[in-house]
């Protein structure tokens, strides 16, 4: 597995923790989905937790 980027950015996603670019980078290199979530549960990076930082588009109620 190649090295991943952890500054800058990577398809028009943040290489940020919880901001998708790291999951993409590592995505594009073939690893499995299921393998992506468990390593960002880990970090704390998952929806719905404190590192996430998904989309600001406002919840609908």
């Amino acid at each position: 597995m190649a090295t991943i980027k952890k500054s800058g950015s990577f398809k028009g996603k943040s290489n940020k923790l919880g901001h998708g670019g790291r999951a993409a980078q590592m995505k594009s290199q073939g690893v499995p989905g299921g393998v992506i979530g468990k390593m960002a549960r880990l970090a704390q990076a998952a929806p719905g937790q404190k590192n996430y930082h998904g989309s600001k588009k406002s919840k609908k109620k």
